[in-house]
């Protein structure tokens, strides 16, 4: 497809998603309609071309002509209604997916470039996983089992380790499939409970107050998708969502009543979508934007907001440059940063408001050790770590974890202090460990929310 001439207003849109990814506050969406086979100039999805094979296998063929009866659930009503089987619907479902599962598209491959840590499918294929693979990236896998809970183990997602999460169930696990309009209800009814569970790794990273959403192909005008975005937390975030849906969305008789339910505080933009040209262009525009220059302790940099966790940072002065690069990766992933050029009163006594800031004004407090640190006789950062080891000792948990308060940080190798014998250390020497650095933060931010959410609310 050729390249599309955007006007001004999609220029200002585009240009603010690629920020948002670049900060890895937006969620990728991928929906059926956008699952395709690479050759295939039609752009006929997978779910489609596998209705018609168990239409084909039931003798059911004349139903084709049904744009309803085309969809899957459907066909899979007809094939168990015919065949009495549930193993052999899973079974040939399953197979049909695993035919698919080393392939992926141009379209697929743009998107893997980008560093999105949180990729939600609703579809069973692994075009995007394969993807992901083909950037070098070491994605995981996770999906929900309506019927009972999966005890796989994730990490953090990062956009090097991408979580692709299989929201309707994954082929590798027959079971968890929804195929039929009975399982759509069940589905629809063990979301909404909470039992099973989504996991935290994905919940936390939907309740960050910066996250947004980018749908592709996510097919709005199904009924269904108004309740499981509502269970997603997908309403009510600082960024509006980006829906891009392709013909059939437009032309559906229903696109008016689903726009206007999707307005306020439930707002979604629907944009046409342009297949390769939309890929290809937001990875360019990605790959062209600049690397933020690191700001001065006392600048700013990135869409920090009020509602963004913010640190405070530990150091020797003698690592004050080192630091300033530190802080401009921080905050171009969205962690505001107190800096006492910026925040601390002309006249302020440092030693008489430290207890205050550390207590009271900060969300988290990041100890940076290094060779300087570790060869000072004395130095202000110990009374910076004692009162905030004495915070860490009050908060509270989650789900059994405890939540962060302290972080403690290396740059390169050095002696580390015995105050902080107790912690776990991330080296932010590299760019990798900056990233993990960034992630925990938010990851317990989003935990945060999560333990503050009102009683009974759908989370």
């Amino acid at each position: 497809m050729e390249d599309v001439e955007l006007t001004s207003t999609e220029l200002r849109e585009l240009r603010g998603l690629v920020e948002r990814i670049k900060r890895g506050d937006c969620v990728l969406v991928l929906g059926p309609h956008v699952a395709t086979r690479a050759q295939d100039s039609e752009r006929r999805p997978l779910d489609e071309q596998l209705a018609s094979e168990l239409l084909n296998s039931i003798g059911a063929v004349g139903l084709e002509s049904s744009s309803s009866a085309i969809s899957l659930r459907r066909a899979a009503d007809l094939y168990y209604r015919e065949r009495r089987d549930r193993d052999e619907l899973e079974l040939t479902v399953q197979e049909f997916y695993a035919r698919e599962s080393e392939e992926t598209t141009e379209f697929h491959g743009d998107l893997a470039q980008l560093p999105f840590r949180l990729c939600i499918s609703a579809s069973p294929d692994s075009l995007m996983l394969s993807a992901f693979k083909r950037a070098s990236k070491s994605p995981q896998m996770g999906h929900y089992n309506f019927k009972k809970g999966v005890n796989a183990r994730l990490a953090l997602p990062t956009a090097e380790t991408p979580l692709v999460y299989y929201l309707f169930g994954h082929h590798d696990d027959a079971g968890s499939l929804v195929l039929t309009e009975g399982d759509l209800i069940d589905f629809l009814v063990a979301i909404v409970r909470g039992n099973p569970a989504v996991p935290d790794q994905v919940r936390s990273i939907l309740a960050e107050p910066a996250a947004s959403f980018l749908f592709l192909g996510f097919g709005f005008h199904n009924w269904y998708l108004r309740v499981l975005l509502q269970v997603m937390n997908v309403y009510g975030h600082r960024s509006k969502a980006i829906a891009f849906e392709d013909k059939h969305f437009f032309e559906h008789p229903d696109r008016e009543q689903v726009a206007g339910f999707f307005s306020g505080d439930r707002l979604v933009d629907f944009r046409p979508l342009r297949w390769e040209a939309f890929a290809r262009r937001i990875r360019q525009d990605y790959e062209a934007s600049a690397i933020p220059k690191a700001p001065q302790l006392g600048g700013t940099i990135g869409p920090q907001t009020a509602s963004a966790p913010k640190a405070f940072v530990s150091y020797a002065s003698e690592d004050r440059l080192v630091v300033e690069t530190l802080v401009g990766e921080l905050e171009g992933r969205g962690i505001r940063i107190w800096q006492d050029k910026q925040d601390l009163r002309a006249g302020d006594d440092w030693n008489r408001v430290l207890l205050d800031v550390i207590a009271k004004r900060v969300d988290y407090v990041i100890v940076i050790q290094t060779a300087a640190m570790a060869a000072r006789i004395e130095g202000v950062f110990h009374r910076e770590i004692a009162a905030a080891l004495k915070r860490q000792e009050i908060m509270g948990e989650f789900d059994g974890h405890p939540f962060r308060f302290l972080i403690a940080v290396r740059i390169g190798s050095c002696e580390l202090l015995s105050s902080l014998a107790s912690s776990h250390v991330i080296d932010v020497h590299e760019a990798p460990g900056i990233e993990a650095l960034a992630n925990s933060i938010l990851e317990d931010w989003g935990r945060r929310a999560l333990k503050a959410a009102p009683a009974g609310a759908v989370t």
